[in-house]
């Protein structure tokens, strides 16, 4: 017996127990806010330690504190529980350095490690456990036969141990593939980018906020490489470099049936930076192609996903139904609005999709799946800060004239009748 009449292996299927318990309230409540199964956890087989821990402690403390007034025992209950969750987050970060998990967003949180609200739900859940839910299973469990105790007991230690094992190798290769990708971006093809990707799918739903750390960490490296890659060869793409005439032809007849089709030409009436929505996307669709002929990438691909990538037609800036709702962001939505006016109108194919699908990450969570997509959406940004720019330059210059006196401001020039 190691205390109040639990034996050691008892306590050891008792933790098992609490611990798929606890995988089946992290896979319900993963499973209904994502909208799809979930195998929550770290570990592959139905199990969360975290939880059976925590029913560990609990069951200890209620052991020695039982005589204490219900409030107090609540305080240490919450207590107990919130830094057993902190200090896991804590460990995995130090050792793994992953964030499994993030309050950050939630208000009154310590490092993003715990919050408030949710050491609220485990006070409650602490008390409900050891009210109800610890004694019905303890007797179960202690009316089972001694050797069948003993035989599931030893059964459960080793499956847990080879569970784990395996689940901290995932976690390692993971790390090794997230930094292999990233170094090696260029020199992959986008059938091993998604199959790197892939490999991690279950952590990445089973822990959303791991999804972030990709996106903010890795996926940002991805970003800044590719963005440094392409300023340096800049002066080779330049929409009025020299010798911009042979490409023109091939350009063109590539993206001919988008750019004259009527339903696409109603973008030269929507204003967009410093110019129309069409100019806009046509110099980006020819700053893509340029830059993917010169990586020997789908230059195609990139020239029509490019054309279509904000093929929406309502002002940006001032937005309502039927085509954008006022509440919705814009930088958020609009790609899906083009995506689907792009779709009713024209085939697609599925890099151009990505294209006009993800062109606005980071803003959109989910990064470009292919090389094109992230040379599209350098390509946007890069022009539409230097239409910005120049846009701000040439307001400055005007207000810098409006100030000056009138027999220092420039003529006009006259007329001729």
């Amino acid at each position: 017996m190691i205390f109040d009449g639990i034996s050691i292996f008892e306590a050891i299927v008792l933790f098992a127990i609490y611990s798929f318990m606890g995988w089946i309230i992290e896979a319900v409540y993963r499973s209904i806010s994502q909208r799809q199964f979930i195998n929550a956890g770290f570990l592959y087989g139905p199990f969360i330690p975290i939880y059976g821990f925590g029913a560990a402690f609990i069951i200890i403390l209620e052991f020695l504190i039982h005589h204490w007034p219900l409030p107090t025992k609540l305080i240490v209950y919450g207590i107990v529980l919130t830094l057993t969750e902190y200090f896991t987050g804590f460990i995995f970060e130090k050792v793994f350095k992953l964030n499994l998990w993030d309050y950050s967003d939630s208000r009154f949180n310590i490092h993003g490690r715990v919050s408030l609200l949710f050491s609220l739900c485990w006070t409650a859940l602490a008390l409900i456990f050891i009210t109800f839910i610890h004694p019905a299973v303890l007797r179960h469990v202690q009316s089972q036969d001694g050797p069948f105790l003993h035989i599931v007991s030893i059964a459960l230690v080793i499956y847990g141990a080879t569970d784990f094992v395996f689940s901290i190798a995932t976690i390692t290769s993971f790390r090794k593939k997230i930094a292999y990708l990233y170094s090696e971006y260029f020199n992959l093809s986008d059938a091993e980018i998604e199959n790197i990707f892939n490999s991690f799918r279950r952590l990445r739903s089973a822990y959303p906020n791991l999804r972030r750390y990709i996106d903010n960490n890795i996926d940002m490296e991805i970003k800044s490489r590719i963005s440094t890659f392409l300023k340096s060869i800049l002066s080779k793409i330049r929409l009025n470099m020299e010798g911009r005439k042979p490409f023109e032809n091939e350009f063109y007849d590539m993206i001919k049936d988008i750019y004259m089709h009527d339903e696409f030409l109603k973008l030269k009436l929507h204003y967009h930076h410093n110019s129309s929505i069409y100019d806009h996307v046509m110099d980006v669709s020819y700053f893509s192609y340029r830059a993917c002929k010169f990586l020997k990438l789908d230059s195609r691909s990139a020239a029509r996903g490019a054309l279509l990538h904000d093929f929406f037609l309502y002002d940006w800036r001032n937005h309502t139904v039927p085509d954008l709702p006022e509440e919705k962001n814009h930088g958020i939505e609009h790609p899906k609005i083009a995506l689907a006016n792009a779709k009713k109108h024209f085939i697609l194919n599925a890099i151009e999709k990505d294209i006009i699908r993800k062109h606005m990450w980071p803003l959109t969570l989910v990064p470009p799946k292919y090389k094109e997509s992230f040379i599209v959406s350098f390509a946007d940004k890069y022009l539409a800060s230097k239409e910005f720019v120049t846009k701000f330059k040439r307001n400055k210059d005007n207000h810098r004239v409006k100030k000056l006196p009138k027999a220092h401001q420039p003529r006009k020039k006259r007329r001729d009748n």
